[in-house]
């Protein structure tokens, strides 16, 4: 009788680890820790802003992504696959930091500059997360370094979207201006006189579809940060504490600005 509730155990346990679909799968999700459960939670969410953040960007800067490329960009994001690489002048562009040079280039006729800046931060969280591994059995197995420099380099971005220029000293990004803003800062920039009388003929003043008193948007900021508030619970969950630099380190460190 003892035997065979022996037999029962191991034909059981060669059920579950080989009777079942995608079992190998199943098997690392059941003894997963809670911190590395989490862990997987925290970029699935990122990856979701991410999309949030291409979709919003593409919206206010139409003429910055290539709309060949844009639904394979959005498959790639959904699923969690590394496999577009852009190419430029036949080389191809395979790390994040080539990425981002292209997207913040000064020179005002970069093509495509969402495209450079979406892939490279995909890029950069793709390697943090050791996706392309899947899903970790227990949280410690996360490099810590690379998702201290995925920290950082999301802080610094939140900061340069908002503010880079090209050398005719427009905006790359639109993001938090409202489009009022952008005429009334291209018109004193020709020469205008600024006067009460030329905001009220502002093409988006005149047609009533903004007004000087509404907030300006700061909806790329809020993806950004809850992008970085995902990092740093990841860094917490594997026992790292977040290291926070100040905004004038951050200008003077990250090369790629």
């Amino acid at each position: 009788m003892q035997n065979c509730k022996y037999i029962c155990y191991i034909l059981i346990s060669i059920f579950l680890l080989t009777g079942c679909a995608n079992s190998e799968d199943k098997v690392k999700e059941f003894f997963q820790t809670d911190s590395a459960t989490q862990v997987r939670e925290d970029y699935s969410d990122i990856l979701e802003h991410l999309i949030r953040l291409k979709t919003k960007l593409d919206k206010r800067n139409p003429q910055e992504y290539n709309k060949k490329i844009s639904n394979q960009i959005y498959h790639e994001l959904q699923v969690a696959q590394n496999n577009i690489t852009l190419t430029i002048n036949k080389n191809r562009l395979e790390n994040y930091d080539d990425y981002f040079k292209y997207a913040f280039d000064k020179k005002p006729n970069v093509q495509y500059r969402n495209d450079f800046l979406i892939l490279g931060i995909y890029k950069l969280i793709y390697e943090a997360y050791d996706m392309k591994n899947g899903h970790q059995i227990t949280a410690l197995t996360y490099n810590n370094e690379k998702l201290q420099k995925l920290y950082y380099y999301l802080r610094a971005l939140k900061w340069r979207i908002k503010t880079i220029k090209d050398t005719n000293g427009e905006y790359l990004f639109l993001t938090w201006q409202k489009n009022w803003q952008i005429e009334f800062e291209k018109r004193v920039k020709r020469g205008e006189e600024p006067s009460w009388e030329m905001i009220q003929n502002l093409k988006y003043i005149k047609s009533n579809q903004e007004n000087i008193l509404q907030p300006s948007n700061f909806s790329f900021e809020v993806i950004l940060s809850r992008m970085i508030t995902d990092v740093k619970n990841t860094l917490k969950n594997i026992g790292e504490e977040p290291v926070d630099v100040g905004i004038e380190a951050i200008k003077g460190l990250v090369f790629f600005i």
